[in-house]
């Protein structure tokens, strides 16, 4: 289960309605009205702290610096999605790679000591080229395994990985896929 700072602490910027969601899947609160309201005040009370950034219409990390808009919204949402599986996850946002990177998330899902690892890429103005290019990449970097293995904190023997462009198919991949 995660708390609303380590919400926050793993997504990097959200809404309160997508931080409610969150706790209303994990079973915190038993309403999605409830696990809103309650999510505002937690994420207001970070801002008051200044442990987080309250922002027009959503909420940060001190050290980010998105605007919320299309693409982190999409790459916010798919990550919740994540967060919402009844199974462990580690996400890790906009890290850059020592091949000079920056996918969206790399993210392990893990359950009854089995586990899946995927670079999470989110097209909304992307070209097929830059996608093909940064997939090209991924494959031809010897030290790819090595590196997610480093981040992980784990052995990672094989990845994958998922464009999305609509939340819809991900989620549907995650509920057969899971």
């Amino acid at each position: 289960m995660f708390s609303v700072p380590k919400i926050i602490e793993v997504i990097k910027v959200t809404d309160a309605l997508t931080v409610g969601e969150i706790l209303h899947a994990q079973g915190i609160y038993s309403t999605s009205q409830s696990a809103r309201v309650n999510a505002q005040k937690k994420l207001n009370q970070l801002a008051d702290l200044g442990q987080i950034e309250r922002c027009n219409g959503f909420y940060r990390n001190l050290d980010c610096k998105s605007e919320f808009k299309e693409h982190s919204r999409l790459l916010t949402k798919a990550l919740a999605e994540v967060l919402k599986l009844p199974i462990d996850s580690i996400i890790h946002r906009e890290i850059t790679t020592p091949v000079g990177l920056r996918p969206d998330a790399i993210c392990l899902l893990t359950k009854n000591n089995q586990g899946y690892c995927f670079v999470l890429e989110v097209l909304n103005h992307e070209t097929e080229q830059y996608l093909e290019q940064k997939i090209n990449t991924w494959n031809n970097w010897e030290g790819s395994l090595e590196f997610l293995s480093q981040l992980f904190r784990c052995k990672i023997p094989h990845f994958e990985i998922l464009p999305i462009t609509v939340l819809d198919g991900f989620k549907a991949f995650l509920r057969e896929g899971i």
